[in-house]
């Protein structure tokens, strides 16, 4: 199985060619009609997947918990991934079954994020895995700005990777683990939990630059997920 290095978000359309290039297959960013915080613009959404179509799975996380709207924006930006992160009063279980199936109907896969640290985890990854082509284990806690409540991610915190270890094992769908991730410690959480993929954003970011990445944090965050994994499986 291929592993999955997927760097968020992507605020412009430089870094987002730039970080497929250095090898991140794949490229994330949070789409938003209303200005959101990190956000772009559907307009600049599609720009980016066709730009790093071949080389990078495109990635798009709506900022809306509206199935409706999710899908009109899934099918302007041309995603290839539908990263749904809405917390489960905000989008309950029986309109993500529906929401999922039409998302799968278009032909996009689908990544769910269940928050560590909210409990229930591991039940909760049980009935999604059922409603996802990928799991997403991200740290519960508030996001990077109010205007995001209800969105799980965002924290920059890592979360008990003993949990998140148990779901990944026995997990039948492919775990990416986020949250708190970083080129320091992104082997060792492989080496602990033993995802299929590792997910970074903010960690990567230039301090006060909006969302713009450091492209040298993003090169080592790759080079120490692959060496750790080559370390694991040869």
């Amino acid at each position: 199985m291929d592993r999955i290095i997927q760097i968020y978000a992507m605020v412009s359309l430089e870094d987002a060619v730039s970080v497929a290039e250095l090898g991140a297959n794949h490229v994330g960013m949070m789409v938003s009609e209303k200005g959101l915080p990190y956000s772009v613009n559907a307009e600049l959404g599609r720009k980016i997947c066709r730009a790093i179509r071949g080389r990078a799975r495109c990635v798009m996380l709506p900022l809306t918990h509206e199935p409706r709207e999710i899908i009109d924006l899934a099918l302007k930006v041309e995603a290839d991934v539908v990263q749904i992160a809405s917390y489960e009063e905000y989008l309950p279980y029986g309109i993500y079954a529906e929401l999922f199936d039409e998302l799968r109907r278009h032909g996009l896969s689908v990544i769910k994020v269940i928050p560590v640290g909210y409990g229930n985890e591991l039940e909760a990854s049980r009935r999604y895995s059922l409603l996802c082509d990928y799991l997403m284990l991200d740290t519960h806690g508030e996001p990077p700005s109010p205007l995001l409540r209800g969105f799980i991610g965002g924290t920059g915190r890592v979360h008990d990777w003993s949990i998140s270890r148990l779901i990944a094992r026995e997990s039948p769908k492919p775990v990416i683990l986020a949250g708190g991730l970083n080129p320091s410690n992104v082997s060792e959480a492989i080496r602990t939990v033993r995802p299929q993929g590792v997910d970074a954003a903010t960690s990567l970011d230039i301090p006060g630059s909006g969302g713009r990445k450091d492209l040298l944090k993003v090169k080592m965050f790759i080079e120490a997920a692959r060496r750790a994994w080559s370390e694991l499986y040869g």
